[in-house]
């Protein structure tokens, strides 16, 4: 099995879209949708913002589908996944590289895609995101706002490669991806009830017009400042600079995570002595501030990146790892409330750490605009838990500027107590790759890329595994009810005879050129027909209902 993932082309996306939604009253496995109140909408960088939550750059915003799942569900906000000048191929990441059982870890941090395939991505996302609003009344569709997040470094940033996506991405008219995607939906107007001609040709091409900066961790100031003025001064990009949970210092970080039951974390001070110091960063910030008044364009933090911690007790295999989630809320409170006492609150924060449906509407009544979210979204219930969320937001809208002395009320909303995380020992799988004893779902609504999805067959519901969308990150592993690994051990579906060759896992793939489809079963391929009799009367029911009802999970 492979882990690089296959972008879905543009044409397949809008089948798939629609004809789930036809079929199942669903898309990407998600139904209850979010529909923003008639009224609703904050300026934002230029923009309007519907509702001020959405995923952060991470696992949910790599992937059309996933920013597509997201906005459903209530996402307004979008902050893409990081870019940098390393990509594809190039950039190992080891697998598995989530973890999510309680606080999140993980060991991944740019895009896998290229860069070239990452902006393709949120170029189809930004058309369907505009064809949902309308088709399905689910808002207005100038409603949400994508932002660009690029790092590490900026002999990176201003390298060819980056300097072409910034571009693009700010003005993508004469991208291939753009032409395409507008071509394709004015071949299908007739198709639509809602959507129509002037909507399509309402479509900006101005995706981006803000950008987020992700430095490494131990970057030093001076390089953080550069790519700042450069994004300002060269781009005349709306920035948001990205800042690291140590600036709470070691000693806050390691007494109040003793305090609420996180003392297995392990961490060390010399990463907080390699990081920006909160002495050089508050003059640093001030610079900057000025430098973006000047031009006239909007600057605020985005407080915090994840934290690097260490893998003590082998959760993923690398050897540092970064946390997110609960235990991450104290610190990116700290830091948001010493900021915010240094500029009188004059300095606009968008906050990510531990946010969830309990305390978003606390986090937004002290002035944090916009909230982001990833880790919550990778457990049980996955993109769905954005619509309690967007929500708990509504009438919060006029909250004001960050109010200094409020912090402290949000730090309230903070995780108190957790037990040590273990990854249980997963016992032999007794139900085989093609059934699970019971068909929970928990493993489709934890993945980001929709890789695992719930289908109907004569026989009932089968899980299924979708080898093209996956990237081994291994969220889904953490939260199956049987202790097995869904994305190795169950029935997959796969995109071309080569996937399926290279692979171990038990699955299937349609050659389209004979009609005839390719199984790998307890470790042997072998090549038929339905029609046949050539396969089991399961594994034939589950290719028939496949092929017949759900189409686009075959593709190419």
């Amino acid at each position: 099995m492979s882990d690089r993932m296959h972008p879905i082309p543009f044409e397949t996306l809008l089948d798939w879209v629609f004809g789930e939604l036809k079929t199942e009253n669903s898309i990407f496995g998600c139904r209850d949708f979010y529909r923003a109140p008639k009224d609703a909408g904050q300026p934002y960088m230029g923009r309007t913002l519907e509702t001020a939550v959405g995923p952060a750059a991470g696992p949910h915003t790599q992937l059309a589908q996933n920013m597509i799942s997201a906005y459903l569900c209530g996402a307004r906000m979008f902050e893409l996944k990081t870019v940098q000048v390393i990509d594809g191929e190039d950039l190992p990441v080891s697998k598995p590289c989530i973890l999510a059982e309680d606080e999140g870890y993980n060991c991944e941090w740019s895009t896998e895609l290229t860069v070239r395939q990452a902006q393709e991505e949120y170029i189809k996302a930004w058309f369907m995101l505009h064809v949902l609003a309308k088709e399905l009344e689910l808002g207005r569709a100038d409603g949400f706002v994508f932002n660009m997040s690029v790092g590490y470094d900026l002999e990176g940033i201003q390298s060819r490669k980056i300097d072409d996506y910034l571009n693009h991405m700010m003005d993508a008219t004469h991208t291939e991806e753009f032409c395409h995607c507008k071509q394709v939906l004015a071949q299908r107007l007739d198709g639509f009830r809602h959507f129509t001609a002037e909507d399509l040709e309402a479509i900006s091409p101005a995706i981006c017009s803000s950008v987020t900066v992700s430095t490494m961790h131990g970057c030093p100031p001076s390089e953080i400042e550069r790519i700042a003025l450069y994004l300002l001064e060269n781009k005349k990009l709306n920035l948001l600079l990205k800042c690291n949970p140590t600036l709470a210092g070691y000693d806050y970080a390691r007494r109040v995570l003793n305090d609420l039951g996180f003392s297995y974390i392990r961490f060390e001070r010399e990463s907080f002595d390699h990081d920006l110091q909160y002495a050089d960063a508050i003059p640093m910030l001030r610079r900057i501030q000025d430098k973006a008044g000047e031009l006239g364009l909007y600057f605020g933090l985005k407080l915090t990146n994840t934290f690097a911690v260490k893998a003590a007790e082998g959760e993923l295999p690398d050897e540092n790892m970064y946390m997110s989630g609960r235990a991450l809320l104290p610190l990116s409170l700290e830091v948001a409330e010493r900021i915010s006492r240094e500029f009188n609150g004059d300095l606009p924060i968008s906050y990510c750490g531990g946010a969830n449906a309990k305390n978003i509407a606390v986090l937004r009544r002290a002035g944090f605009f916009p909230i982001t979210v990833c880790t919550e979204l990778l457990k049980p219930g996955g993109y769905g838990k954005l619509k309690a969320m967007a929500e708990a937001l509504e009438g919060t809208e006029n909250s004001g500027p960050l109010k200094p002395d409020g912090l402290s009320e949000s730090l309230s909303s903070r995780a108190r107590s957790s037990s040590a995380v273990r990854r249980p020992a997963r016992p032999e799988n007794p139900y085989g790759h093609l059934n699970c004893r019971t068909v929970c779902g928990n493993c489709a609504s934890v993945c980001p890329n929709r890789a695992n999805t719930v289908i109907r067959t004569e026989r009932g519901k089968q899980l299924l595994h979708i080898d093209g969308m996956c990237n081994e990150c291994g969220n889904c592993a953490s939260f199956c009810a049987e202790k097995t690994a869904p994305y190795l051990e169950k029935l997959t579906v796969f995109s071309s005879a080569e996937e399926l060759r290279n692979s171990k896992n038990a699955g299937f793939c349609y050659l389209w050129d004979s009609g005839r489809f390719l199984l790998r079963w307890e470790g042997a391929c072998r090549e038929g027909k339905v029609e046949n009799g050539d396969f089991t009367e399961e594994i034939a029911g589950v290719m028939t209902a496949v092929r017949e009802r759900y189409p686009w999970l075959l593709y190419r």
